[in-house]
């Protein structure tokens, strides 16, 4: 299982605004230079995070992104599924239709349950947890 680039980018993307909310929103150029993402690419990015309902835009001068709730309401679950779809390390998890073995395959007790930590250990961890964690260069 590998992460893309957009989940990662998004979720530095997502700690940026978490760690600057002001109240007022950032503007894309200025997430982009903190967090070293290249603008389009990071605008395709918030537009998902938009879409997903986990940011809010504001246009015009003084417009820009931030936070659609509390950093401490947003779980790093959260992020990964808007940007990567349901996780699971296989393929027959998330859709039992996907393989004609799901009702009498064993191993899927083991991949389940590796799909429920992984799930489980996301989903604990905040926005607001990761503002917080401090990090050596």
């Amino acid at each position: 299982m590998r992460i893309s680039s957009r989940c990662e980018y998004g979720l530095r993307a997502m700690v940026h605004l978490a760690g600057h909310d002001r109240g007022r929103p950032i503007p894309l150029p200025a997430i982009a230079a903190a967090e070293g993402i290249p603008a389009p690419f990071l605008e395709r990015i918030l537009a998902q995070l938009r879409e997903a309902g986990l940011l809010k835009t504001t246009r015009g001068v003084g417009g820009g992104y931030r936070l659609a709730r509390p950093a401490a309401e947003v779980a790093v679950d959260d992020v990964v599924t808007a940007l990567e779809g349901p996780l699971s390390l296989v393929g027959c998890l998330p859709d039992d239709g996907a393989c004609e073995r799901a009702g009498s395959c064993a191993s899927r007790v083991a991949w389940r349950r590796l799909d429920d930590a992984i799930s489980d250990a996301l989903g604990g961890i905040t926005l607001e947890d990761l503002t917080k964690e401090t990090v050596s260069p």
